[in-house]
């Protein structure tokens, strides 16, 4: 059986302090910095993201017709 945790003992409280400060200085080791202003980076043209919705419906359609034994 798993013991429960009693919310108030403070030796708990001051692991569950010490656990989401060490969560805090993984996340900010491993990922990068958030940037005030938006998206990072610049947008990209309409017509490649229109190409890329084209290739995606286009690699859909070949799996489906390929599951259903269309070819």
């Amino acid at each position: 059986m798993i013991a429960p945790i009693r919310l108030e003992d403070p030796e708990t409280t001051e692991n569950r302090r010490r656990m989401r400060l060490a969560r805090r200085l993984i996340a900010a080791t491993l990922l990068p910095e958030r940037h005030a202003g938006g998206a990072p980076g610049r947008p990209i043209p309409a017509w490649q993201a229109w190409l890329f919705v084209g290739w995606v419906v286009l690699a859909a359609t070949a799996y489906v017709a390929r599951m259903a034994g269309l070819y």
